[in-house]
């Protein structure tokens, strides 16, 4: 039977995403990523996070859709659905579908742990294109609840429902480096793509990995399979060896994040600066934040950043 016209598959194929990524490649005044808040809300207390509370509502699904309406204006390329947990907003899938509807490309990150298959089914009809999970242990600990355990049966759905990329993020720092090494292998197994990340300190500068968990962190970069190239994590090797690395970041102009009031920051950590509503922000903002190194860059561990930031290294930055 023939899908209603509102529910046909939004599919994004990969050639499109690198075609739009060569545009913006020679358009610098486009956002690469941009990360969204739709709830403060999380099923979850993991002891190193601060950006959940219990009790806030989502974000009305009008706001959301006046942000992303501007996102598109400034021709975002890739719009993430942040928390919180961004899926116990009960609009996710028409968020979305709205994104995909919009020409931009539209990602998820999240613990995962409310996946079932009717859900799953509906994302890939709304259009995902991705989704970022978390996954720090093999058990619950007093850390972190993000465990294999409880993330193993979400994996096995998304191996039989997703049509969209499967990306499983861990936090090295945040329990024992043999479970993260575990979880590595266990991710790779089902051909998802892992990504080690370093633990923060409380002004979001990457801390230093241990001998034992810097040798794990190598045993888990050498892993076959684990990331494409294109997503490569080169960036933590000084990192993890408590070095600074030098690069240019554009945070705020070829990446940032609106919280859930609608106030564009350079990034997470980063809250408070230049927090100018999403409404407002412009291109010379942007051209504005791509010109300005960031003081905190040697130590930064935000993948995001890195990331966002790639298609300009060769690009001048002329000022603090």
């Amino acid at each position: 039977m023939q899908l209603p016209s509102f529910a046909q598959p939004l599919r994004i194929s990969r050639k499109r995403v690198l075609w739009k990524l060569a545009k913006a490649a020679l358009d610098k005044d486009r956002p690469v990523l941009v990360q969204i808040v739709v709830t403060r809300r999380c099923n979850l207390a993991c002891g190193y996070c601060y950006e959940y509370d219990k009790v806030s509502k989502p974000v009305p699904l009008a706001e959301l859709k006046a942000r992303i309406d501007a996102l598109r204006k400034l021709k975002a390329v890739f719009v993430t659905l942040n928390g919180g947990e961004p899926l116990l907003h009960p609009q996710i899938v028409e968020l979305v579908r709205y994104i995909a509807e919009a020409g931009m490309i539209p990602m998820i990150n999240t613990n995962g742990h409310v996946l079932k298959a009717p859900l799953i089914r509906s994302l890939n009809e709304a259009g995902l294109f991705g989704m970022q999970l978390s996954c720090d242990s093999l058990e619950d600990n007093e850390v972190t609840e993000k465990s294999m355990r409880r993330l193993q049966p979400k994996l096995e759905l998304l191996r039989e429902h997703a049509r969209f990329i499967v990306r499983v993020n861990g936090v090295l720092g945040s329990g024992n480096p043999e479970e993260m090494e575990a979880v590595a292998n266990i991710v790779v197994g089902y051909g998802y793509i892992f990504q080690c990340s370093l633990m923060r300190d409380s002004s979001g500068q990457a801390l230093p990995l241990s001998d034992e968990a810097l040798q794990a962190y190598l045993r888990i970069r050498a892993l076959k399979g684990r990331l494409p190239r294109l997503l490569n994590d080169n960036f933590q090797l000084p990192l993890a060896r408590g070095e600074n690395k030098k690069w240019k970041c554009r945070a705020g102009a070829r990446h940032f994040e609106v919280d859930g009031a609608g106030l564009v920051h350079l990034c997470q950590p980063k809250t408070g600066a230049p927090a100018k509503p999403l409404a407002e922000y412009s291109v010379e903002d942007i051209r504005c934040q791509f010109q300005c190194s960031k003081a905190c860059a040697d130590r930064c561990p935000i993948a995001y950043a890195h990331l966002g930031s790639r298609l300009d290294g060769f690009r001048r930055q002329q000022h603090a």
